[in-house]
């Protein structure tokens, strides 16, 4: 299957293209195995292991973050996770951008240690350019998103000869979108794809009738529903088991910073955890961080990653989420069968020393 050409020149650029400068929020105290050998499954044993040592004295007492979009109620526990990286001892500097492209420009200019964004980003990047990043924890393992259209849009099939508003191509509002349609037996070629910005800008472009139909996380599209707005599908029933995004590095970091990557691995994994057993902190917690939704939104929403599953409390490196993830990339046609390998963009075993340690849920 054929790539689609904008995804694959925006990625090339990465390497050539200065750095986009993020917004800087507020401070958190404030407010994707080594390639010898293929990504494994977990170990089954749910039982932590009294032998497994964590990580030694992290090797910088700094850490950069790019997050690939500005902040949403589905991820509240990254800034626990900020917090608790602060809290041992580290002077956090994080900064958030509208796409993945830009998060990833901060990354392989030197200019972040670590981005926060799609699979597909990292997997792209090591196909098209050779630059050397893994994967190695994700947080979200099922899309929360909801298409979000207009009043008199009846069905998906009406979309056909229609605007559809996405952050960038390539990027999961895109490949999730697209998958949706295409599996619901909408003709996704007749679909009029507009490159509009995150949700935010999605919805606004929606109640300004620019467009009609969007994709929105959980709250932000149930509180544009509350405005007048139509939930039309929620993604979730068509597309189970992707990873939404996950902690990313160069190589070139993680040879120097092999104990850093493991206490920011233990961390990130203890946020999710938190994430999944403490609904009111977590909405309690998005009141300081994300402006917008309604309270009665935050609540449906949360029960939504519930239901879902979306809560990636085991680190979400397993084989078989990897696998179907590029599966789902690949129906698409943002990949094909040139993709590289799993192990040459993930590298599971930063998530499997922790489940050593601290036991599988």
């Amino acid at each position: 299957m054929k790539l689609r050409v904008p995804v694959l020149l925006v990625l090339l650029a990465l390497l050539v293209a200065a750095c986009t400068s993020g917004t800087s929020s507020p401070s958190a105290s404030e407010a994707s195995e080594p390639s010898e050998a293929p990504a494994s499954e977990p170990a089954e044993s749910t039982a932590p292991s009294e032998a497994a040592e964590g990580p030694g004295e992290p090797e910088s007492d700094s850490l950069r973050v790019a997050f690939a979009s500005q902040p949403d109620f589905t991820q509240i526990m990254n800034f626990k996770w900020l917090e608790d990286l602060e809290g041992e001892g580290l002077t956090v500097e994080d900064n958030y951008f509208e796409s993945s492209q830009d998060a990833f420009r901060a990354l392989v200019a030197g200019e972040a240690d670590v981005a926060v964004g799609t699979l597909l980003s990292a997997i792209l990047l090591v196909q098209e350019s050779g630059e050397g990043v893994k994967v190695i924890a994700s947080d979200l393992q099922a899309p929360d998103y909801l298409l979000i259209s207009q009043p008199e849009v009846e069905s998906l099939s009406d979309l056909e000869g229609q605007r559809v508003g996405i952050s960038t191509p390539g990027d999961i509002s895109d490949t999730l979108t697209r998958v949706v349609l295409d599996r619901e037996g909408v003709d996704v070629d007749a679909v009029n794809f507009v490159q509009i910005g995150g949700t935010g800008a999605r919805m606004s472009a929606l109640l300004e009738g620019q467009i009609e139909a969007g994709p929105a996380h959980a709250a932000e599209g149930l509180t544009a529903a509350e405005e007048g707005l139509k939930n039309l599908f929620a993604y979730g029933e068509a597309v189970p088991d992707y990873l939404q995004h996950g902690l990313i590095v160069t190589d070139d970091w993680l040879a120097a910073n092999p104990n850093l990557a493991q206490l920011m691995v233990d961390l990130f994994v203890d946020s999710v955890r938190w994430a999944d057993e403490n609904k009111d902190e977590y909405i309690e917690r998005s009141a300081d961080t994300v402006e917008g939704p309604s309270d009665e939104a935050r609540d449906q929403a949360y029960d939504i990653f519930k239901d879902i599953g979306m809560f990636a409390v085991n680190g979400g490196m397993s084989t078989d989420l990897l696998e179907n993830t590029v599966a789902i990339e690949t129906e698409v046609g943002t990949l094909d069968d040139s993709a590289p390998a799993i192990e040459e963009w993930a590298d599971p075993s930063f998530v499997e020393s922790y489940l050593e340690r601290n036991g599988e849920q």
